[in-house]
């Protein structure tokens, strides 16, 4: 029962990813608490899984023109830095690692209901902001599975970045982060290959259904269903992780 539901959120994840360009946030928990993995080991899973969207979503986004590459390299070059973070998250203890997760998931809700004002300095704009906006929050996708776009977007919509172009951008650059993260982690062992095809077939099926929604659900009920959602099951994962702290 419990792999039904796992395997009911990860077509949910595609299709929000389809929709929003944001979604992948939901499986490392979604792991965590359903299919019994180890935390590490359903981090990393999790981060194995967005390979085929991101590679499936640059195609895409690129037919649109909301790829461009003289943005995207730097960005890319910055996600090489999931790889020391997946090598960092097996060093470190579960149970801090699902505390920034779900400090990470909490973001991303609050993000998502009130999303950050365009703006930002010329220097978030350029080559070496974009690197180090990758680098950043590739690092941190690499340490949680979380997947970059989450806190990427906010990021480059803040910068000034319109938000189709900074989803475009997003798709790419999780490409790097899955890719070199995953090395990382299949390093320290913290992969399930058993699992990992269901998850990856659910979530692209489900984004290729969110890409068709995409036009016709409504922008603000979107937002409040997943902003909602993140905020819920990260407050969840906190209370839970620092219930079992206090109690241990």
């Amino acid at each position: 029962m419990l792999l039904i539901v796992l395997g009911a959120v990860c077509l949910l994840v595609g299709i929000l990813v389809g929709l929003t360009g944001v979604g992948g946030i939901l499986v490392p928990p979604g792991l965590i608490l359903l299919s019994g993995l180890e935390p590490h080991e359903a981090m990393g899973t999790a981060l194995a899984s967005f390979l085929p969207i991101g590679l499936v979503g640059t195609v895409m986004y690129r037919r649109l023109g909301h790829v461009d590459w003289s943005r995207a390299t730097p960005f890319m070059i910055g996600g090489l830095a999931a790889l020391p973070g997946a090598v960092l998250n097996a060093s470190i203890n579960a149970k801090p690692l699902v505390i920034l997760l779900a400090g990470i998931i909490l973001f991303a809700g609050f993000c998502v209901l009130r999303p950050p004002k365009a703006g930002g300095s010329v220097f978030w704009q350029s080559r070496a902001g974009f690197f180090f906006i990758g680098a950043s929050t590739g690092f941190l996708a690499g340490m949680t599975g979380a997947g970059g776009p989450v806190l990427t977007i906010p990021w480059m919509i803040a910068a000034g970045v319109a938000p189709m172009t900074a989803v475009g951008l997003a798709m790419p650059y999780q490409v790097v982060t899955a890719l070199f993260g995953t090395v990382g982690n299949i390093a320290d062992g913290h992969v399930d290959f058993a699992l990992l095809p269901i998850i990856c077939i659910l979530e692209v099926a489900g984004f290729a259904g969110g890409v068709v929604l995409a036009k016709r659900t409504p922008t603000g009920m979107l937002r409040t269903l997943i902003g909602g959602v993140c905020c819920l099951l990260g407050l969840f994962l906190l209370v839970r992780e620092l219930e079992q702290y206090f109690l241990n």
